[in-house]
């Protein structure tokens, strides 16, 4: 896959407020820039329910806690985990507000291009054993999307904008467990990982010997810090990776999805921190894809293009 050149040009970062009386619009959210299709809150999860990459299916929508969206933890961890798609029951967290057409946090795309869904997230619930339904949490995510076009930004680039609003009665948000965001793509698909210390020199994530996943023991996360996970291909024809523009923790497992076998990438929002204010604290990333040369060079491309990166 070839990468268009990216120009350079100032890039702003504006988290747009959403009201609990708005309703969502309809049809779903729904983006496609000829290498990227993605649908979101198409079965009644206010998450993406659906990523193919020039008409392959990577990311289903496998269960509630395995897809691809954004989650959170305070300093109880698994028991008081507000998260984007709903809680380990399968019940869904609350849609807010969606704009269909976003114009893409300012980097110059088309209106068209981009989706924002404002949430209210579920507790998942969780802690060794799913407890039942997940209270509805007081909290306010955003998570938006923004395909590059291929003139201002390469196509091969999806940029992930996330906020994270505490409101009165949420607990203080531990930062080293919060996943912004996480990525479940069928491991049948791209089953060797690699990770980055800068975006991009890739080098193979091994456990016990071996970076194919499939051989890695269920639902354990290895954990490493740098700036890019990824995972491939048997020939690297194809990759899928998570970029980050600072160091961070970062890790890969392998999961037992509901139905599919999965893989899983995940960024984490700091190694130590917290929000215990009640301000609106965001981050941007990006998923990018193509082959390990192709995605080093929309990273580097990218990140001359791109001046915010939020605050997390």
């Amino acid at each position: 896959m070839k990468l268009m050149t990216i120009f350079i040009v100032s890039a702003l970062f504006n988290v747009p407020a959403f009201s609990h009386a708005e309703a969502p619009e309809r049809p779903f959210p729904y983006l496609s820039n000829g290498i990227f299709a993605v649908s979101a809150d198409s079965n009644g999860y206010p998450t993406v329910t659906k990523l193919s990459v020039l008409g392959t299916t990577i990311v289903p929508f496998d269960n509630a806690g395995a897809g691809f969206q954004m989650a959170a933890r305070s300093s109880l961890g698994n028991a008081y985990n507000p998260t984007q798609a709903g809680d380990c029951t399968g019940a869904a967290s609350q849609l807010v507000g969606v704009n269909n057409a976003w114009a893409g946090a300012g980097l110059g795309m088309s209106a068209s291009n981009g989706f924002q869904l404002a949430v209210q997230p579920r507790n998942y619930n969780e802690p060794s054993s799913c407890l039942g339904t997940g209270a509805l949490l007081p909290y306010q995510f955003t998570f938006g999307l923004t395909p590059g076009d291929g003139n201002s930004l390469a196509k091969e680039v999806l940029v992930v904008d996330m906020s994270i609003t505490r409101e009165l009665g949420s607990q203080v948000v531990d930062l080293a467990q919060t996943e912004l965001p996480s990525i479940f793509p069928l491991s049948s698909v791209v089953p060797f990982a690699y990770w980055s210390s800068n975006g991009t020199t890739f080098h193979p994530f091994t456990y016990n010997g071996t970076n194919d996943i499939r051989r890695w023991p269920y639902t354990q996360n290895f954990y490493v810090q740098g700036e890019a996970v990824m995972l491939c291909t048997p020939q690297s024809t194809f990759c899928l990776a998570l970029y980050s523009n600072e160091t961070t923790n970062m890790y890969i497992s392998h999961r037992r999805g509901a139905t599919t076998d999965l893989g899983l990438l995940s960024l984490i929002a700091g190694v130590n921190g917290t929000i215990s204010d009640y301000q609106t604290h965001s981050a941007r990333k990006l998923l990018v894809v193509g082959t390990p040369s192709t995605v080093s060079s929309a990273i580097s491309q990218a990140r001359l293009r791109i001046t915010d990166w939020g605050d997390l």
